[in-house]
């Protein structure tokens, strides 16, 4: 009859033992949170300040009860506070100025308390390929004279990439500290580990860089960190910064795409955090085969036209396991124009867009959470966006066929939760807008769409849009289930009930609930 207790003793005795986390080393350019703290399991974390919200970043064995104690540092009482995604089973509780909760599984969270910023709290699972420093196969970028301290532009991190790519299957090691570089290829065949505490920083300055397009109301730009094209088997990982230095950097009156997966195949994103983009953060171009998980993007909301993840003209990318916070589109998908602005530097001529998933993501936006567009140039075909949660935006779910005259097809919406709606982007400003629009550059049809299991908690203060705009440009065939509005316990039955009130040219909408 011993046996039951014993057996549960050894358990919590094996949980304690195993159960583990790591707090990464806050590099020497950010200031640690002035507003708040955080204890895992009883030991203070390293907390970042950011224009806007703060933040942590922290990986934690799954599968074991870790406790969080997030601390306001003015030591105020917490009076009041959310955690978002709200939909996640925490039994949060407060004592004193403590926010206080135990989890068993690694999230992205936004933290609300009183009527201070936010606190992005990045919970990512343990690591478990990490490679050594130094070896065989392994290029340790502090072997090729990187300037670890970030007072020059060190050109050791892309010499120990090019060394790395004359043995295929090499990894390229990035140790902690801070490395100001210009633009990095990364080669055909070869991995970029970025430890926990290192950052890879853009200048700002416009003549470090190679100048690859220009944005008419914008800037000059350039692809800062892109893959070789025609390459395949490249990986990004660890748990290190990627910095854009983008407030910076649009003062100087330029701009960069930060990542950029381009011409490649089967190319692999795993962990690093991108912060503060001056342009598009990451953008996987007419790539094939790719996947983007455990990706952290924490962009300036005082910074326009930075998108989280934009995926253009490529085919079978799945995206899962992110957050985007952004003043402009968190996630999205895009056709272009050949050879016009910022597509000036595409290495292959205009391409279908086919087989996206983006999956387990959170957005935070002034402008849409998770849409198609607005470029529309080419086939976008078969994307669906499920399971994840919009904190904030100015539109929650939508396509905006703006540009272009091809068709928009097989897009699914499943299981989003939409928390809170403001602003008015492209003066929408609603829980769904679907519509084609007319800017003088090609109008085109939307068909076969997918809404089903919203919860819009926030219905936005304009109604919602599923419309056309010519005969020639309809929305037809779309299935619209299970919309649950505001803190409705049923789904809506009708147009009204969704606040749906923009429906012209279009045909076979239909309401099916399970």
């Amino acid at each position: 009859m011993l046996l039951r207790p014993l057996f549960a003793i050894l358990a919590l005795l094996i949980a304690s033992i195993h159960a583990s986390f790591v707090s990464y080393p806050r590099p020497s350019i950010y200031n640690k949170s002035a507003h708040f703290s955080l204890k895992v399991n009883g030991t203070y974390t390293y907390t970042v300040s950011y224009a806007g919200y703060d933040y942590v970043q922290v990986s934690m064995d799954e599968g074991y009860e870790t406790e969080f104690r997030i601390a306001l540092t003015s030591g105020d009482d917490i009076t009041s506070y959310s955690i978002t995604p709200e939909k996640l089973p925490i039994s949060a509780k407060t004592d004193g100025n403590e926010l206080v909760f135990s989890l068993n599984k690694a999230h992205y969270m936004i933290v609300k308390i009183n009527d201070e910023k936010e606190f992005v709290v990045l919970l990512d699972p343990s690591e478990v390929d990490v490679p050594p420093s130094s070896g065989s196969g392994i290029y340790n970028v502090l072997d090729y004279d990187a300037d670890k301290t970030g007072n020059s532009v060190t050109k050791g991190i892309q010499a120990a990439m090019d060394a790395a790519a004359e043995k295929p299957g090499s990894t390229v090691y990035v140790p902690e500290g801070l490395y100001t570089i210009g633009n990095l290829m990364l080669r055909n065949n070869t991995s970029l580990y970025l430890a926990g505490g290192a950052v890879l920083r853009f200048s700002g300055n416009p003549s470090d860089y190679k100048t690859l397009y220009n944005k008419p109301d914008l800037f000059d730009g350039t692809w800062w960190i892109q893959t070789e094209i025609n390459s395949t088997n490249i990986k990004l990982y660890g748990r290190g910064t990627i910095d854009g230095n983008g407030h910076t950097t649009r003062g100087a009156k330029y701009m960069a795409d930060l990542v950029v997966p381009v011409g490649t195949t089967n190319f692999i994103y795993d962990g690093p955090l991108v912060r503060d983009s001056s342009f598009w953060a990451v953008t996987p171009v007419q790539v094939s085969n790719a996947l983007l998980t455990n990706i952290k993007i924490l962009d300036r909301q005082d910074v326009t036209q930075n998108d989280g993840i934009d995926v253009i003209e490529s085919t079978g990318v799945t995206v899962r396991r992110a957050i985007a916070i952004a003043n402009d589109d968190s996630f999205s998908t895009k056709t272009w124009p050949y050879k016009v602005h910022t597509t000036v530097p595409y290495p292959y001529e205009p391409r279908i867009l086919q087989d996206v998933l983006f999956e387990d993501c959170l957005a935070w936006t002034l402008c849409f959470s998770y849409k198609i567009g607005e470029g529309v140039w080419e086939v976008q075909d078969n994307v669906t966006f499920r399971d994840s949660v919009t904190y904030k935006a100015g539109v929650g779910i939508g396509i905006h066929h703006k540009f272009g005259s091809e068709v928009a097809s097989n897009i699914t919406f499943d299981n989003i939760d939409i928390e809170r709606l403001a602003g008015a982007p492209a003066g929408r400003a609603t829980w769904m807008a679907i519509y084609v629009d007319d800017a003088g550059q090609g109008v085109g049809p939307l068909k076969d769409l997918t809404v089903k299991n919203i919860r819009a908690r926030d219905q936005g203060k304009n109604s919602a849009f599923m419309q056309g705009f010519n005969e020639s440009s309809m929305v037809s065939g779309a299935i619209i289930s299970d919309v649950y509005m505001l803190q409705n316990k049923t789904p809506a039955t009708t147009f009204e009930e969704m606040k749906l009130n923009y429906v012209g040219y279009s045909e076979g909408i239909k309401i099916v609930n399970s």
